[in-house]
């Protein structure tokens, strides 16, 4: 069992300040208001796996460098350390020291490990092993690996839980602590473990397997039930193909099978090989070309024309100005000797322009005579244009008559080609067919089915097993055994209700008692008084550690409380809490409270360790015995001679 040996904290100069506790004892730290000890659960949880010791701004944040835990699990000593993080930050790093059995110097820590090496190592120590808590079908929350910091929600109680009826456990009413605490508790009982990891693993390999057969054996079962059925098409497209002649008619199953086979190994149809014939390209080549040439043959026609339109329209203009001037006399009957001019009567040749239309009109003759000369030329070069593109055009018409030549000739290829493609085409069909058919007889099938049942069969066991109901039933009869003590130790503090009996309810996580009635449950208000509550919390908690003890389950072997007598004092008190304040009923609760714990740790026999701290001070022997440290007069968690020194630092 793990308990704590020694609570340490150093400050800046290395100077410690040591707590010890004695081991499988009650250990009381008795004192004043404002001295921390509600602090030291905090720092407890950080050096037990937490990223901060959430340590208020004050003598402790200004003088602690280091926390360190000396503590053990049966015969294996462990220290501890971690550095101080500052104000409102967090750390994981961490010095574990395995076999340290003293405090060592704040000079000789060095960091050797995190926060994460600090649960696994000491969870594995007290034999927290693998485990999963998987959710029921629907439910969406992860699944749940119970570790150490799980194993305290039962090892701790602060100021503010042990005497608060709406919660039971330590964080209880944290954010997702709850269900945390629900998913781990059956875990830490017993009615959860290795075992069932292992079974959970094998369930769902089993279930695995059983898909996987059972796909198997459909497709078997439909195979056979089909049999000639499933292959008829195949066959029926092999016929109509060629592949198959059209007497083949199988009769059975398996004769279907061997037909497809023979049919996959038979010859197909020569493919024919279209790479060999270019002609029809070639031919589209030469038709190409004959249509350019035309094209080009009468883009030359039409310029010839052009011209001699041109020529043509060029002598009917130079006529049509000779008739013009013949017509008023302005040129002359070459025969008259000395013609004169019809308007003046004078000799044209005494006229001054007469030499100016005289040259003219030879220009125009002159022109007239070249036109004359280039117009046969003309129809010359149009006539062997002609006669080139009518043989073009005859060269066309050879090459789309080739053409259509060829494609009556490629239709037939082509007609080839798709029997040679078809019969490809079934055959693939067929080849991807028999390698997923399974042609399983009815023995196999049957032989597979048989396995399929156990299997199945097997797999509901194990469901059965592992079925949250049987899991809620195991943690209900395992809490049971922890109910009865609690009944016990409630009527020893006579307790409201428990003569009735009492127990945890593991759902909403309270303690609940059986009255006539009906169930008393205290988060509902159902069960009254400071005493009730507080008496409540101590006995739920002795009972799960006496539990856990015998039945050896992996949670640490202590109990640390804070302040059990607060629920007699007015809840508007901000300072004092002597015992002498309170009533005689009071300080007989508050004294019944503290006898039970040391009861409980002497029944035990050392294997319990209970650490409390409170204002009570009583002088009963066993009492007096148990305290370990009292702090009043300047006495405190940082007494007030560190504080002062701190100040003269600073």
């Amino acid at each position: 069992m793990m308990q704590l040996d020694a609570l340490v904290l150093y400050n800046r100069s290395g100077e410690e300040r040591v707590i010890r506790f004695n081991p499988g004892k009650l250990n009381i730290i008795s004192g004043e208001s404002g001295t921390g000890k509600t602090s030291i659960i905090n720092i407890l949880r950080f050096l037990l796996g937490g990223d901060s010791p959430h340590a208020a701004i004050g003598p402790i944040s200004k003088t602690v460098h280091w926390y360190g835990l000396l503590a053990h699990v049966n015969e294996t000593s462990f220290y501890i350390a971690r550095p101080a993080p500052n104000h409102g930050s967090t750390t994981s790093l961490a010095v574990l020291l395995v076999g340290e059995d003293s405090i060592p110097d704040m000079s000789t820590l060095s960091v050797n490990a995190n926060a994460a090496d600090v649960i696994e190592y000491i969870g594995g120590l007290i034999g927290i092993g693998d485990n999963l808590n998987v959710p029921a079908d629907g439910q969406t929350r992860l699944p749940l690996a119970a570790n150490l910091r799980h194993s305290l929600y039962y090892c701790f109680q602060g100021q503010g839980e042990i005497a608060n009826p709406d919660i039971l456990f330590h964080h209880q009413n944290r954010d997702f602590q709850k269900q945390a605490i629900r998913d781990s508790l059956p875990y830490f009982l017993g009615a959860q473990g290795l075992d069932a990891m292992r079974k959970r693993e094998e369930l769902t390999a089993l279930r695995r397997d059983i898909r996987s057969r059972s796909i198997k054996i459909g497709t078997a079962r439909a195979a056979l039930t089909l049999g000639v059925g499933r292959a008829a098409g195949l066959i029926s497209e092999a016929r109509s193909c060629g592949l198959l002649d059209v007497t083949d008619a199988p009769t059975a199953s398996d004769e279907a099978m061997d037909l497809l086979r023979r049919i996959l190994i038979s010859p197909s149809s020569t493919e024919v090989d279209f790479g060999e014939f270019d002609e029809t390209e070639q031919l589209v080549r030469r038709k190409r070309d004959l249509r350019n040439q035309i094209r080009e043959l009468n883009d030359n026609l039409r310029g010839l024309d052009n011209f001699a339109n041109v020529g043509r329209d060029y002598n009917q203009e130079l006529n049509e100005h000779r008739v013009r001037l013949a017509s008023i006399g302005l040129i002359p009957d070459r025969e008259v000797e000395n013609p004169s001019c019809p308007l003046c009567r004078n000799s044209i040749a005494a006229i001054p322009e007469h030499d100016a239309i005289a040259r003219n009109l030879g220009r125009v003759e002159h022109r007239l005579e070249l036109a004359q000369r280039d117009q046969p030329r003309i129809e010359q070069a149009r006539s062997g244009l002609i006669a080139q593109r009518e043989k073009l055009r005859a060269d066309l018409s050879d090459a789309d008559e080739a053409l259509d030549s060829l494609a009556r000739t490629d239709e037939a290829r082509l007609a080839e080609r798709g029997e040679w493609e078809q019969q490809s085409f079934v055959k693939g069909k067929i080849s991807q067919y028999l390698a997923t058919a399974n042609v399983d007889g009815d023995d196999t099938i049957d032989l597979m089915e048989r396995e399929l049942t156990e299997l199945q069969r097997w797999a509901e066991d194990l469901a059965d097993e592992l079925d949250p109901e049987t899991l809620r039933s195991t943690v209900a009869s395992l809490l049971a055994a922890v109910a009865r003590n609690m009944t016990s130790m409630a009527q020893t503090l006579q307790l409201e209700h428990s003569q009735h009996g009492v127990r945890i309810d593991p759902q909403r996580l309270t303690v609940v008692a059986d009255t006539p009635q009906g169930p008393a449950y205290m988060d509902a208000g159902e069960i009254g008084s400071g005493m009730s509550w507080v008496g409540y919390h101590l006995v739920a908690y002795l009972a799960l550690h006496d539990f856990f003890i015998t039945n050896r389950r992996p949670v640490p072997g202590f109990i640390v409380i804070d302040q059990p007598s607060q629920a007699f004092f007015p809840r508007d008190r901000e300072t004092g809490g002597d015992l002498s304040e309170l009533t005689d009923t009071d300080r007989d609760n508050t004294r019944m409270l503290y006898k039970l714990m040391y009861d409980a740790v002497q029944a035990q026999g050392g294997r319990l360790q209970i650490i409390a701290f409170d204002h009570a001070d009583f002088t009963d022997d066993w009492f007096h015995d148990s305290v370990v440290e009292t702090w009043r007069s300047g006495e405190a968690l940082i007494p007030r001679k560190c504080i002062n020194a701190a100040r003269k630092i600073d």
